[in-house]
């Protein structure tokens, strides 16, 4: 299961109460270079871009700065040339580049998604495996994450009170 790749950039918005909370917009739906934001997430002046798979990494490439530069470049063509005055840009991710994660979630390749219970197995009834791609379910998402790191722990308890 190779990880894929989901980076985030996140700009404060100046007079954000013009938008409705939750809302979303596509940077365009003509190319696979774009990106999808989430406008006033939970409410909060806020706007998340998000950018997947080989834009993201073409981006991460480009260095720290190429997120916010296409964020607010899609973003002012999609609402006007003055809107690029009222973004902030204030955190981004490069889960790709972080030599801990090199990636953001797991997916199967066409026809491996039985790989992942075989990936969730314990070895030897002493080492016990967690994770997403552990999940057959709820793979890719931080839940997934948390459920199987329940079950891991579960097992290797049930493992060490039957020695």
């Amino acid at each position: 299961m190779p990880p894929g790749l989901a980076d985030k950039v996140l700009s404060e918005l100046d007079g954000a109460e013009e938008f409705p909370k939750d809302s979303h917009l596509y940077g365009a739906v003509d190319r696979v270079r774009t990106g999808t934001y989430h406008l006033r997430p939970f409410g909060r002046p806020l706007i998340e871009a998000y950018f997947a798979g080989q834009c993201a990494r073409d981006l991460e490439a480009e260095g720290d700065a190429a997120f916010a530069s296409v964020a607010i470049g899609e973003l002012a063509f999609l609402l006007g040339g003055g809107f690029r005055k009222r973004l902030h840009p204030v955190a981004a991710t490069a889960w790709g580049r972080d030599p801990h994660a090199r990636g953001a979630y797991s997916y199967a390749l066409p026809g491996h998604a039985n790989a992942r219970p075989a990936l969730a197995a314990p070895v030897d009834g002493r080492l016990f495996f967690a994770g997403e791609a552990c999940m057959v379910h709820d793979f890719s998402t931080a839940h997934g994450a948390w459920r199987s790191g329940i079950a891991a722990a579960d097992a290797a308890i049930t493992a060490l009170a039957k020695r």
